[in-house]
């Protein structure tokens, strides 16, 4: 057989005459991006992701059509083809009717494949659902109570009907499988022979435990509390979240392997350079567990809420009378007036002789800035807790006979601040005083910076300077995240950073490049007009949400007796079923996202017209989406060798050209042979398997069977 001999990036190669650049690229184990190329099948060059430049040739060429001649000199990257490649996916994407994630994935900050977990629980594999929700999720059943559930606010039944109860789903299915027989243990490498230190067993540090763990890495880690939990164990109230269950949970981390170190801290026992001498890398995750101070003078006569609430729950009963305020309006403003109140008609007790307990919590803003779960706001009330608005101390003192007086301003919105809130403006003339035995400050919380200063590390404005992609501080094997680099912050995101160091941890210990996860391309529907809309939700049913039977108020206000007792198991089938699966079929698996992430393709770079979102279901084995399609013309060359009678064409004319079957029959007509072979070769979810992820009912009775 006839050869030639070329030279591709510096190197030389021999092949048969008539091979393909791209063939001689893939003998020297030189890897070129396709889209359009399908091995076996004659070559159109329509993708030109592909290209290389020829030495002697001002244009770029697809290798994927160019033959391999004697003498040729190739080169396959080169700012200009990189270029050239990027600008030719972000046209593909320019007009792409589709998502890669759900809604409702993106809007997790530990980005939770929600659709991926919801799918096993529809049809009872709840095992199955826990080993999607591992992949990116530490203590689900504790943040399913407890999280504020951003994701849940995106779910795309919200334009809808209501949205899924996420955060009550993987609950369910999490403390469904530590009953069965413990809970799922994911699988570990083999021990590395390294060792992390990590500083706080909160959120952060059990999340960064639990996947280092993973990895093979041995993990200890420190804290100055009696029990691991941070403050999902010593500043959350009972009624929340109970203390049996976080331990469950915090039982898997050291199952794992993970081992503690309780009633050790920072400073005292040990220092940075302590752990960074015995250990190979070093994780701080101590968290947000400073009070801010109240703001006014008088401060200091003011109880700290996260110190009330850690001395409640280490089983202390602080008194505090019959009349508390609590300033602030987030989580831990809440969680305290509500503890107060019960405490408050504990002390109380049957006697009618002492005074009714009143609870009255006071935000400088107004009720729907309050940065709280709004239910966790209406359960107050309903218990009796007053909530009163738009009002700031300004002065706090002790009156006659040991009372405090509280004097406080009206405030009214202005124009909104940083946060995007109207910032709250004091109204002349409404000073106003407001008596109370106890006054709680849970104004906010933040983090003690002093010994991180003298250690060395670098601060920020919120606590410690770390990469928001790999956690890394300025010093060399330490990490930071959770609320030690955001403040005070949500556990979710506490764990997401917990993640995220893990991995870039991982990355140091191996001797690679620190970069944490890298981020992908995500491409998002832009806003769906009316009749997309009305596609999307073709032949979905409206269906209520379905919701636990919260305990009665009387039974709340008498104790801490957990509120929220979960979905009832009978009903966990069917609020799955509500889930839409959104996001993409072949979001792991799509050839364009991938190259589209390695080549930093913009999706927004080129506006214009758009093609519509729409769904053709009319085929038993596949789902066809037009509006992904990229012309690339695999489907229907892979038809043609397959002889299928119809088969399947490029159709239309300009901006209207898509993959249909002549003489306007169905696709099941078109592809009747190789459906399944159209779908695995087309690069995007254009052409996809209704069994790579489906949201009809038919592939739910298909997996049931």
């Amino acid at each position: 057989m006839t050869q030639v001999t070329l030279e591709i990036d510096g190197r030389r190669v021999r092949v048969p005459a008539g091979a393909t650049v791209l063939e001689a690229a893939r003998a020297l184990g030189i890897e070129i991006p396709t889209l359009c190329h399908v091995p076996g099948l004659a070559p159109v060059g329509s993708c030109f992701l592909c290209v290389v430049q020829l030495e002697g040739r001002t244009n770029l060429s697809p290798s994927c059509a160019l033959p391999a001649a004697e003498g040729m000199v190739v080169t396959t990257d080169s700012e200009d083809i990189r270029a050239t490649r990027k600008m030719a996916l972000e046209l593909l994407l320019s007009d792409h009717a589709g998502e890669c994630s759900a809604p409702c994935a993106r809007g997790c900050p530990a980005e939770l494949d929600i659709p991926g977990f919801v799918l096993p629980l529809a049809i009872g594999r709840g095992r199955e659902a826990m080993k999607v929700i591992a992949r990116t999720l530490v203590l689900p059943a504790a943040l399913g109570r407890i999280c504020p559930r951003l994701c849940e606010q995106s779910c795309r039944r919200c334009g809808y009907d209501e949205a899924l109860a996420i955060g009550a789903l993987h609950r369910h299915a999490a403390e469904q499988d530590l009953a069965a027989d413990g809970g799922y243990l994911p699988p570990r490498l083999a021990p590395s022979g390294r060792s992390v230190a990590i500083v706080g067993a909160g959120p952060a540090g059990l999340a960064a435990a639990y996947f280092l763990q993973q990895q093979g890495h041995a993990c200890t880690l420190f804290d100055a509390h009696e029990h691991p939990g941070g403050m999902l164990r010593y500043g959350i109230p009972e009624y929340r979240l109970p203390r049996a269950a976080l331990s469950a949970e915090i039982d898997l981390v050291a199952r794992l392997g993970a081992r503690f170190r309780m009633g050790v801290r920072w400073g005292e026992d040990f220092s940075l350079a302590d752990l960074r001498a015995g250990h190979d890398a070093v994780f701080l995750a101590i968290g947000a567990q400073r009070s801010a101070p109240l703001g006014c003078p008088g401060e200091e006569l003011a109880t700290s809420g996260v110190d009330f609430l850690s001395r409640v729950a280490a089983g202390e009963a602080p008194p505090l009378g019959a009349q508390v305020v609590v300033v602030g309006g987030g989580n831990t403003a809440v969680d305290a007036a509500r503890t107060a109140l019960r405490l408050s008609l504990r002390e109380r007790g049957a006697d009618p002789s002492q005074p009714r307990p009143q609870v009255h919590i006071l935000y400088r803003r107004s009720r729907r800035d309050m940065p709280c779960l709004l239910e966790e706001v209406e359960d107050a009330e309903a218990e009796g807790v007053r909530v009163d608005c738009l009002v700031a101390p300004v002065r706090l003192e002790r009156g006659a006979g040991g009372a405090l007086r509280l004097t406080c301003m009206r405030m009214r919105p202005g124009e909104p601040d940083a946060s995007g809130r109207r910032r709250p403006v004091p109204v002349q003339g409404s000073e106003h005083v407001v008596e109370a035995s106890a006054v709680v400050a849970a104004v906010g919380q933040r983090v003690d910076l002093d010994l991180a200063r003298r250690e060395g590390l670098e601060l920020s404005d919120w606590g410690l300077a770390a990469d928001p992609r790999s956690q890394a501080t300025n010093l060399a094997g330490v990490f930071a995240g959770g609320d030690a680099v955001l403040g005070g912050d949500l556990a979710v995101r506490a764990v997401a950073a917990g993640r995220r160091a893990a991995v870039a941890i991982d990355q140091y210990l191996r001797g690679r490049p620190v970069v944490g996860s890298g981020a992908r391309v995500e491409v998002a529907f832009q806003p769906l007009d009316e009749d997309e809309l009305a596609r999307v939700f073709r032949d979905v049913e409206r269906s209520p949400r379905s919701g636990p039977a919260r305990l009665d108020v009387e039974r709340r206000r008498a104790g801490f007796e957990q509120v929220d007792p979960g979905l009832e198991p009978s009903a966990v089938a069917g609020e799955a079923q509500r889930c839409l699966t959104c996001g993409c079929r072949k979001a792991e698996g799509c050839a364009v996202r991938r190259q589209a992430t390695v080549y930093g393709a913009d999706p927004a770079r080129f506006e214009g017209p758009r093609r519509r979102f729409d769904q053709d279901l009319g085929h038993p084995e596949i789902v066809y989406e037009p509006g992904k399609c990229i012309v690339c013309d695999a489907c229907v060359r892979v038809a043609a060798e397959a002889g299928e009678p119809l088969g399947v064409a490029l159709l239309g004319r300009g901006f209207e050209v898509a993959m249909g079957v002549p003489f306007g029959q169905p696709l099941g007509e078109g592809l009747r042979r190789v459906a399944r072979r159209a779908a695995e070769v087309c690069p995007t979810a254009a052409l996809a398997l209704r069994t790579e992820r489906a949201c009809d009912a038919c592939r739910l009775g298909q997996l049931m069977r």
